[in-house]
Order: C-alpha cells, then sequence, then structure tokens
C-alpha cells in the first residue's frame, strides 16, 4: 500500500496543482481501500459505514485538499501511518454530528479514538477482547491482547458503579436452542467439486479481466460494488455531474467487463435504481 517517498510527494505536487482531478482520482484508487478500513472501526451498518466513508473523503478534499497537503514526506510518519490518523479523526468527527455523545461517559470521551471504539465494542456490543484485537487488525490497527486488555481496565477503572451498572443494564437478551432438546439435521449447503471448480474459474476470468481495464473504471466499481457507495455517493467523489451519469458510467464499464469475460448472459453488479 505504501508509495515510495518520491510518488508520494508527487502526488502532493500534483494535488496542489491547478488540475488536481486525476491526482485526486490516483489518491482514491491507492488509498480508498485503507480508509475504508478505518471507517469499519467507527461504523458497522452499512448505511453508516457508506455515509462515514464519503464524509472522511470529502473531508480530505475539502479547501482544495489542504489536510492531504499539510503530510510531510520528510516526517517521521510514513504516510500510511499518517493518513489513518486523520481519517480516525475525520470518523470521530462525523460520529459525533451523527449521534452526539450520549453513548460516551465524560470520562470517557476524553480519551483517545481507539479508547473509545474499544469501550463501545466490549461494554455496548460485549465483545471478547479477542474479537477486538481481531476488529482492530482487520481494518489495519494493530493492538496486542495484552494492550486492549489494559486499556479495557482502565476504561472499568474511569467509570462509577452505577455506569457500570447502567451498561449492564442494557444488555440484550438472548435465547440459547436447549442442548439437550433433540439434534437439528442440517441440509448441506456446500457446492460441490465440480461447481467449485465453476467458481474458481469463473472468479479468476473477472480478476483477469478487472485488471484489463484503466484504473478510473476499477476505482467506479470499486466506490459503488465493493464499498458499496451510492449512485449520488459516487459522483459527489469523482466530480461526475449526477448520480444518472455516474449510473451511466458504471453501466458502460460493466458491458466492456462483460464483453472482455465473453459471457454476455452473466449478470454482473446489478442494483436496483432505488438505491441511488
Amino acid at each position: 500500500m505504501r508509495q515510495p517517498d518520491g510518488e508520494i510527494q508527487a502526488l502532493l505536487t500534483q494535488l496542489g496543482s491547478g488540475a488536481p482531478h486525476s491526482a485526486w482520482t490516483a489518491f482514491l484508487t491507492s488509498y480508498s481501500g485503507l480508509i475504508y478500513g478505518v471507517v469499519h472501526i467507527f461504523a458497522h451498518e452499512q448505511d453508516h459505514i457508506a455515509d462515514c466513508f464519503v464524509f472522511a473523503c470529502e473531508k480530505l478534499a475539502e479547501r482544495n485538499y489542504r489536510r492531504i497537503l499539510s503530510f510531510r514526506p520528510d516526517g517521521k510518519a510514513r504516510f500510511t501511518t499518517w493518513l489513518r490518523a486523520v481519517v480516525r479523526n475525520l470518523c470521530l468527527d462525523w460520529h459525533r454530528s451523527q449521534f452526539g455523545r450520549k453513548q460516551v461517559f465524560t470520562s470517557v470521551a476524553g480519551r483517545s479514538g481507539v479508547d473509545q471504539e474499544i469501550f463501545r465494542a466490549v461494554f455496548h456490543r460485549k465483545e471478547t477482547i479477542a474479537q477486538v484485537c481481531a476488529h482492530f487488525s482487520k481494518n489495519g490497527c494493530e493492538l496486542s491482547y495484552s494492550d486492549v486488555e489494559t486499556r479495557v481496565e482502565e476504561l472499568r477503572a474511569s467509570m462509577t458503579a452505577r455506569q457500570l451498572w447502567l451498561l449492564s443494564t442494557g444488555r440484550h437478551s438472548l435465547e440459547f436452542l436447549d442442548s439437550h432438546g433433540p439434534a437439528l439435521e442440517i441440509a448441506d449447503t456446500s457446492p460441490d467439486p465440480e461447481t467449485l471448480s465453476l467458481m474458481r474459474d469463473t472468479k479468476l476470468a473477472v480478476v483477469r479481466a478487472f485488471a484489463q481495464l484503466n484504473s478510473s473504471d476499477r476505482l467506479l466499481l470499486r466506490l459503488r460494488f465493493a464499498e458499496s457507495l451510492s449512485f449520488v455517493q459516487v459522483a459527489r467523489l469523482l466530480g461526475l455531474k449526477d448520480a444518472q451519469t455516474a449510473d451511466r458510467r458504471i453501466r458502460d464499464v460493466l458491458e466492456r467487463l462483460r464483453e472482455k469475460l465473453g459471457v454476455h448472459g452473466v449478470v454482473l453488479g446489478k442494483r436496483k435504481s432505488a438505491s441511488v
């Protein structure tokens, strides 16, 4: 993911030029996956993830990309490390604008964004420490088990007995199957070997055809399908005229992809227009 310093400097120079659109497209192509991973730490429902992602990208682009241009290639931090920290702060801004601070006690609100997410994961979503570590690791933030455990204990110590009681009473009730009841027979729905082989061949063909598209076309498909943005959101991020233009561009790319695959009967990436 990390680009050599020369390429980072070139990207910053292009963003600061009078015609930065192609540089912004290149930035999203290289770093939208990193941004999306950080967003996943702070948002969990798909609509929230897409909204937070767009919010972060728009904040990075506002005022002629001032936030991105504030990075110093000769500084101590790598660009990817610096960008994760900036996006984390933007995600916190988005979360506060949407939900306020109702879910965070004053003693917790003053702590770091990582601690606040651990608070939500452990005390609200009732995740285990192992699950928290896995979630952070999956999204590019490495925390050891002992580090998370220490942070949880510090969070617990910062809260009053009443606050801990309020959190405990907010737990969702769970219903469990009676382990002594009759065993349930679950049908094996896994595909047979022939189907698996066909699926692998199809996936390989799609990957090869996708790689032949230009970077702008790949970015369109990634934002729309991998990151589940609406046509409106895609248009806003890429500076397209409107949602219909984004829809038309994406349909054109999909048609070219079908032609490359030579399988005109396969439906690729069909979405209901209602999601605009």
